[in-house]
């Protein structure tokens, strides 16, 4: 089911980029609003940053020196594949792949967070600590999961009410529902509602949601 709604959400996400350079961030203000309506509103599950930049370095220096700093940490397990790093502590995971991009090297840097008081301009710093210095272009990527407490509740109506933010389009699937949104600065968001046994519920990304759930 999971690999269906991926499929689903995939397509829609594609929708909003539409072909084009888009802006991934969403301005810091805006999106601590976004964070503290989970925050209030849902049961904090997690969220998520996802860094991608790329550089002119050869792959396997550039994991090399990846490696070498999550080694560095005492409190991380660290594996590591061909072209890929996986660092796992209590609270936060993160997940490195490397491949060749055109005649450059891209790298994807994805840190997600289960403590509800670490924000989204934490995960930020920790995906820069590890951001190479010589890199050439980068993007960010954000994400928020919380559960829902109350069923009765319509959480597109809710989310326009309290977030000022316009809901433009909205997608049925098998166990819940997918939206394209629009900030006030007219960042690009999707928005998710699923529902499990264990529960529903609502994921915000900017642009897109870069995890399954």
């Amino acid at each position: 089911m999971k690999k269906i709604f991926f499929v689903f959400l995939l397509i829609f996400s594609l929708l909003i980029i539409n072909g084009k350079e888009y802006e991934c961030e969403a301005k810091k203000d805006l999106f601590n609003e976004v964070e503290r309506y989970v925050l209030n509103e849902y049961e904090f599950i997690q969220n998520g940053m996802k860094l991608e930049y790329t550089i002119k370095e050869d792959i396997n220096d550039e994991l090399k020196r990846i490696y070498k700093i999550f080694e560095s940490k005492n409190d991380l397990i660290v594996t590591k594949g061909e072209n890929w790093i996986s660092a796992e502590s209590e609270n936060i995971n993160y997940s490195v792949n490397i491949y060749k991009y055109d005649e450059l090297t891209k790298v994807e840097v994805i840190v997600i967070n289960t403590d509800r008081t670490l924000a989204e301009s934490y995960l930020k710093l920790l995906v820069k600590e590890v951001r190479n210095s010589n890199f050439i272009n980068e993007r960010y990527f954000s994400f928020i999961k919380g559960k829902i407490k109350t069923e009765d509740k319509n959480i597109f109506e809710d989310i326009e009410s309290k977030l000022k933010i316009r809901v433009s389009e909205n997608l049925d699937i098998n166990n819940g529902s997918i939206a394209k949104a629009t900030m006030i600065d007219g960042t690009n968001l999707n928005i998710g509602q699923i529902t499990y046994d264990t529960g529903s519920y609502l994921i915000i990304g900017t642009p897109i949601i870069f995890v399954t759930y």
